[in-house]
């Protein structure tokens, strides 16, 4: 057997190892893992399986996934295991698995077989990674992974049909695909003179690149008016208002902060990669590693430029080019230290991953802190939760939430969220920093809120709407399920019990300096007790920075009014506020002005009566 053979061997050995080891850290630790965005995908997937579309909700053709190849994968896949949750969780371990094969082999070949088994081992047991099972995180990173080990064998064509592919399971992947397509000028550039096509690696790359990500996009211009998730928007404007995965107001790099705070406290261990990644610098490093670290760091800066709200998983594709960095660092420290003492300190880097994981199946098995590294153990409250609405809501119901994977996976009913992940118009609302018009003019005919460890209010996150006397004469608690493990529990269920009337719309013109009133609607008839009103702005002229808008109803026995403050930043053209009455059981039927008032605080206001609304004795 020549050692060409022998390495062949060698190498496809350590490639089924590194899927086996993978598979086995699934099945024996992360196998009940739950991600609750994960199942926003799941739900896609279903419902393409089930033909009616790619839609998170039937009859609503709104892009909110940004995996749509990964959605139409577990759609085919499902017709093998209907299970999504255990087919994501088999998706996600073999992209580890063979994800740690493809990092293995964009070592340079003097790697020798320790080091690439290391390499492979630390990147199949990064808790980054299995800390995003069921997202297309694996899926896509594989996916990159693969295409850059076949463009270092100058398979151009198969690299691009790749980079296409991960594309369309995460647009992030845009960024390695214009890495590739730098190089595979580059490669093209140096063979002028040298050969007749020389241009082909360049062409190859492209074309293949491209045509899967047109044809899908060309696809997504007709199925929802835009190939761009809805959820890009929503992102941007929770991370106006400071909603992010890691708590209010956090940053991109303060989340990178958190990240590595969690995993020190995890194990000091992980200090061992430092010297390894410091090393790493004074060693050659290949350009494949430098291509792969200079992809994390531009996915971090396109992260920081373009202000999105951080999250957990938005931070793995730096996992492969501090790794392979390490590696490197491995490898030149192997040549000058004894052997012993280069793999003790690989050694202790390994030790600090399974020290995560052993923290990481604690908080499975007996819940824990709210940390960045550590998962949120929500899946058997939602789970009841959406079961529950599964079985004791109508089919036609409206189910408002704040997450929408797990509840709406298992209600299996239409949902809104007042994050805006599913209703670009939510979105719009959430950028205006106005919540309170996504609870009255969708009015929800079931709300579902987390009580925060039952000490905190019910909140639309910075508004407490326990005591709004419209949400409190409308809802009542149905259903509560808790879960000691789940800190930001128990999940509450609350049902609306006045029923949804016809509104009564005007066509108005009434000035209001910067802000003109072009349209009003009204409940009608409004009966004692809450009612809803809709006011159609058109901006202007210049806005101040807050505006507060003030809607009554006069000559009631007490005056019915909602007052409410508005960040105008983002205020243009059109757009509506609704603002919720409650009137008093002793209001007498009659035609009641409806006064409308806009100033800022300590400022001018001003007034108007713009119409009259009918209140009836009864409904």
């Amino acid at each position: 057997m020549s050692i060409a053979q022998r390495k062949r061997i060698t190498s496809g050995m350590i490639q089924i190892g590194l899927v086996a080891l993978a598979l086995a850290i699934w099945l024996a630790v992360m196998r009940d893992f739950r991600l609750d965005d994960s199942f926003i995908t799941y739900r896609y997937a279903r419902h393409a399986a089930e033909g009616v579309g790619l839609v998170y909700n039937v009859g609503e053709p709104v892009l909110s996934t940004t995996a749509p190849l990964y959605a139409l994968m577990l759609a085919a896949g499902s017709w093998v295991i209907p299970d999504f949750h255990l087919l994501g969780g088999l998706i996600g371990a073999l992209s580890i698995g063979l994800g740690a094969a493809a990092l293995s082999s964009l070592l340079p070949a003097s790697a020798s077989v320790w080091v690439r088994l290391w390499t492979g081992v630390v990147y199949a047991s990064a808790a980054p990674l299995w800390l995003a099972l069921g997202m297309e995180t694996p899926l896509w990173i594989l996916l990159v992974l693969l295409a850059l080990r076949l463009a270092q064998a100058e398979r151009w064509s198969a690299s691009g049909l790749l980079m296409g592919a991960a594309v369309l399971c995460r647009p992030d992947a845009g960024l390695p695909g214009l890495l590739l397509t730098g190089a595979a000028l580059v490669a093209s550039l140096v063979r002028i003179g040298a050969r007749r096509r020389w241009w082909e690696s360049l062409v190859s790359f492209g074309l293949a690149t491209a045509l899967p990500v047109m044809a899908f996009y060309g696809w997504a211009w007709t199925a929802y008016g835009s190939p761009i998730p809805a959820t890009f928007n929503a992102k941007n404007a929770q991370a106006e208002l400071g909603i992010t995965g890691f708590g209010p107001h956090v940053t991109v790099m303060e989340g990178l902060a958190r990240i590595g705070a969690s995993l020190l406290g995890h194990s000091l261990l992980y200090l061992a990669f430092v010297p390894l990644a410091v090393t790493g610098f004074a060693g050659r490093v290949s350009a494949s590693t430098a291509l792969v670290m200079l992809w994390g760091l531009l996915h971090l800066l396109a992260y920081v430029v373009m202000q999105i709200a951080p999250y957990r998983w938005y931070y793995a594709p730096l996992a492969p080019g501090l790794i392979l960095l390490a590696a490197t660092g491995l490898m030149w420290m192997a040549q000058r230290v004894p052997r012993s003492a280069a793999m003790l300190l690989a050694g202790l880097a390994l030790a600090a991953q399974i020290v995560s994981f052993v923290r990481i199946q604690d908080v499975m098995a007996h819940g824990g802190a709210n940390e960045a590294m550590l998962p949120i153990v929500d899946w058997q409250a939602y789970r009841e939760a959406g079961e529950w609405l599964a079985a004791h809501t109508p089919e036609d119901a409206l189910i408002g939430v704040a997450e929408v994977g797990q509840l709406g996976f298992y209600a299996q009913r239409t949902m809104t969220d007042y994050l805006g992940l599913l209703q670009p118009a939510v979105a719009d609302l959430l950028r205006r920093d106005d919540l309170y018009s996504w609870l009255v003019g969708y009015q929800p005919d079931y709300l579902v809120f987390q009580r925060y460890g039952g000490r905190t209010g019910l909140a639309l996150y910075n508004r407490f709407i326990e005591f709004d006397p419209w949400f409190a004469s409308s809802y009542r608690e149905v259903a509560k399920f808790d879960d000691p493990r789940y800190v930001l529990g128990p999940v509450v269920i609350y049902q609306r019990q006045t029923p949804s009337r016809p509104l009564r719309e005007w066509a108005l013109d009434v000035d209001y300096d910067y802000l003109r009133l072009v349209g009003l609607a009204v409940e009608e008839p409004l009966t004692a007790g809450p009612g809803r009103v809709r006011l159609d702005w058109e901006v202007a002229g210049a806005l101040p920075p807050q505006v507060q808008i003030a809607v009554a109803l006069l000559d009631t026995p007490e005056r019915v009014q909602f007052d409410g403050g508005y960040n105008t930043r983002h205020w243009s053209g059109r757009l509506s506020t609704w603002h919720s009455l409650v009137l008093p059981e002793h209001t007498q039927p009659g035609m009641y002005p409806v006064w409308v008032s806009v100033g800022v605080v300590d400022g001018r206001y001003v007034q108007r009566t713009v119409a009259e609304a009918q209140v009836s004795a009864e409904g």
